[in-house]
């Protein structure tokens, strides 16, 4: 039966209330939205546009691919589609209306609803689609809440474990019956739980809203619909958020930590920010008599883009673990362990007795497999930062380089879609210091047929060369282009395409792998350090793989013609620039 308690429209004032991206994103953000204390100052001049050009950049790509999912959605599915989106501009009492309505009737989908505020939950929130359950009888009918993600969302599968009772499998159902009751199952793959946790705990926060109105399914599925290219069209994949599988830290576990599901782990985590929010809401900005915040800023991946970075960030001290240390960097946990500790900046974390800190840090970091492993690396990074050391050698004598006649450094770009637009390569001859660079590039919107047509290309250009050549050597920075060339043989079963991935994975050779088998870099080993580190400047103030996909939009569709041949002629330098970087750093480690 529907719930009426809980199908308020909006919340009475004052009430704590929360959406769904509260439980999956930073602390921090809670409590400086319910600080009364807190204004949200405007982002400084500067550094922030092309931050909030990429932002906006990243939202657009984003909502053209849900768009374009939803619209295949409703032109495929074969059940009843309830299409509310274009109630967006109405005032929440109709949307909640017009859902519930929906949700009563039984539509098999349901786009663009929104949930009736769940008060005793203290949750608000619009899932992008709603999909009916298997039959229920005399009782409502329910649903499964589904999220349309500009990200891929499945993985191969690791090996099972020998005592696993059947082997891991991904659930999938197709936009022409997208109800979980239709779905395939496939082996040797499963979903990316790991880097998508914050993906499941959103649909977990739908889920409780569904249940608390009444509509709520069981099992508790939910579904992802990503960009993922393992099938011909769009499918919506499902995950069973009351399976364990998030690893969590625990006292009362032997081991330190416990595997939960997701429902637990969004139940925790929601429940720590309404802690975090009624604290905050009692702040009057007087110190002596407000009761103390329940956090305090750590950075992490979010802190770039998020609004309350120009808050937080006067209240770190410029030395803190967090803010310096950007590569591996820990989580907020870890942090906040340390902090605990007396351990707030590199200095006090390079000067640390870490056998000593291993015996009250790693009971409380439980949930981090290689805990250890990744404390030392920290520790490590702190003291090269404390020395001004970019790189360590960890090997010695001459390092070991393949050589032959001609030599090829290679670089692609690709478009915001994942299209490569650019195939970049510099041509040397052994022992010459002059070096010749060929493109083979498309300014134009791609789809499979003239994406792989300029491949073809690229590689018959490359075939010709090595077929001419006694011996051919091509170098790249990443196994990027290896897997783009396979992905695209795999797609086209094309001869020429056949041999460029195999010629690929033979005689291509990853720089990368080679510099990290003798180099530690304090914040990694991208190509754009190592290629600073010896010396090399881009002609681009700011060169960058996100920056060149914005370029080459607007190659492609900037207002003038001016405009589209400027920004072309910055990816054709920048693409350039990245292999020369290549080339010289090759040159780099010969003479080391």
């Amino acid at each position: 039966m529907i719930n009426l308690e809980a199908t308020a429209v909006t919340a009475p004032p004052g009430t704590v209330v929360l959406d769904a991206y509260a439980a999956r994103s930073c602390p921090v953000k809670t409590q400086n939205a319910f600080n009364p204390t807190v204004v949200l100052q405007a982002p400084s001049e500067g550094a922030s546009v092309e931050a909030n050009e990429a932002l906006a950049e990243l939202f657009d790509g984003g909502a053209q691919f849900e768009a374009a999912v939803l619209e295949q959605l409703i032109t495929s599915c074969r059940g009843r589609v309830v299409d509310l989106r274009p109630l967006s501009s109405n005032t929440p009492e109709v949307q909640v209306e017009a859902c519930l309505r929906a949700m009563s009737s039984g539509a098999q989908v349901i786009i663009g609803g929104r949930l009736p505020v769940d008060l005793s939950g203290h949750r608000v929130g619009s899932p992008d689609l709603l999909v009916r359950s298997v039959d229920t009888g005399d009782r409502s009918p329910a649903y499964h809440p589904v999220e349309v993600k500009w990200h891929r969302i499945i993985v191969r599968s690791r090996p099972a474990d020998d005592n696993a009772e059947e082997p891991r499998m991904l659930r999938y159902s197709t936009l022409t019956d997208p109800s979980a009751g239709a779905a395939f199952s496939i082996s040797g793959y499963e979903l990316r739980v790991g880097s998508r946790a914050s993906d499941f705990l959103q649909l977990a926060h739908y889920h409780r809203m569904l249940e608390a109105c009444g509509f709520g399914a069981q099992p508790a599925l939910a579904g992802i619909i990503g960009t993922d290219e393992l099938f011909e069209a769009p499918v919506v994949v499902w995950a069973d958020l009351g399976e364990p599988q998030v690893r969590t830290f625990s006292r009362s576990s032997p081991d330190g930590w416990r595997l939960r599901n997701f429902l637990e782990h969004y139940d925790y985590e929601h429940s720590f920010r309404m802690k975090i929010a009624a604290v905050a809401q009692q702040q009057t900005g007087r110190p002596d008599r407000d009761p103390e915040l329940l956090v305090r800023p750590i950075v992490n991946k979010e802190c770039p883009r998020c609004q309350w970075w120009e808050h937080c960030l006067p209240q770190l001290d410029p030395d803190d673990v967090s803010l310096r240390i950007d590569k591996s960097p820990l989580d907020m946990r870890e942090i906040a362990t340390l902090r605990r500790h007396g351990i707030a900046s590199i200095t006090d974390l390079a000067a640390a007795d870490l056998d000593q800190l291993l015996e009250w840090y790693l009971p409380e970091v439980t949930h981090r497999e290689g805990a250890e492993g990744r404390i030392r690396v920290a520790a490590r990074r702190a003291r090269m930062l404390l020395e001004g050391t970019s790189f360590d050698r960890e090997t010695a004598g001459p390092i070991e380089m393949p050589q032959a006649d001609l030599e090829i450094d290679l670089d692609i770009e690709s478009s915001a879609d994942g299209r490569i637009y650019l195939w970049g390569f510099l041509v040397q001859q052994a022992g010459d210091k002059a070096a010749v660079y060929h493109e083979f590039s498309r300014f134009d919107d791609l789809d499979d047929r003239s994406e792989a047509a300029l491949a073809a290309d690229a590689f018959t250009w490359l075939r010709s060369v090595v077929e001419s050549t006694p011996s051919v050597v091509v170098f790249h920075y990443s196994g990027y282009e290896v897997a783009k060339i396979s992905e695209l043989a795999n797609r086209e079963q094309d001869e020429l395409f056949g041999w460029a991935a195999a010629y690929a994975e033979e005689h291509f050779v990853d720089l990368l792998e080679i510099v990290k088998a003798h180099y530690f870099g304090v914040s990694g080993l991208g190509l754009k350090l190592m290629a600073r580190h010896v010396g090399f400047s881009w002609r681009d103030d700011d060169p960058g793989g996100l920056n060149s996909q914005r370029w080459f939009a607007e190659a492609v569709h900037g207002e003038t013609a001016e405009l589209r041949g400027r920004a072309r002629r910055r990816v054709l330098e920048y693409n350039e620039d990245d292999v020369i970087a290549t080339s010289q750093v090759r040159a780099w480690l010969r003479a080391q």
